[in-house]
């Protein structure tokens, strides 16, 4: 959709129940962890999610219960209590939408916002990757930074095709990927 339709268009209607339309911004300290996401961000990631609040502020809020238990944004949580540079930015807080939602009802939501998430695909990542150095005019080791890559993921992914540059299909594969016929013990 382009802007000028965007801005032509009718003013949305505000729904006063949902969480985003009241952030709050808590003290990271007085939150608490829950106990039963299942969900875990690596150290590269986490770094990642570091560099992306510093560079682009807070662009997702915690979900948080009425009881202060995180719903979701564990690792964004996690960072700002230990990451010194989003401390003193934020001096120790962060954004909250406050959920009046019973424990198993959270429990669901973590799970369902986790899956939710879903994957990159390469041949996608590919063609970013080449728009972004190519028409955004970025260098390669900035988009390397700023994607979590290193310079020779950058380099990979910006061929013209990403799996003929690895040559995929003379790849062989492991007996495990065929499936085997199950014989019944006689």
């Amino acid at each position: 959709m382009s802007r000028s339709r965007l801005t032509q268009a009718a003013p949305l209607p505000v729904h006063k129940t949902d969480p985003i339309d009241a952030i709050v911004w808590r003290d990271a300290d007085d939150l608490i962890a829950n106990g039963w996401n299942p969900n875990v961000v690596h150290t590269p990631e986490l770094r990642l999610l570091e560099t992306s609040i510093l560079e682009n502020g807070w662009v997702q809020p915690l979900l948080i219960s009425r009881d202060d238990l995180i719903i979701d944004g564990f690792n964004r949580w996690m960072l700002a209590r230990s990451s010194k540079a989003l401390r003193a930015k934020y001096a120790g807080r962060v954004p909250c939408a406050v959920l009046d939602i019973p424990e198993a009802e959270a429990k669901m939501l973590t799970v369902r916002i986790n899956r939710a998430k879903g994957t990159h695909v390469a041949i996608r990542l590919s063609e970013l990757v080449k728009s972004v150095i190519d028409e955004g005019g970025i260098e390669p080791d900035e988009v390397a930074r700023l994607i979590g890559a290193t310079r020779a993921e950058v380099d990979l992914l910006y061929q013209d095709d990403v799996f003929k540059a690895r040559d995929i299909a003379s790849w062989s594969y492991s007996k495990a990927w065929v499936p085997q016929e199950v014989k019944a013990d006689a």
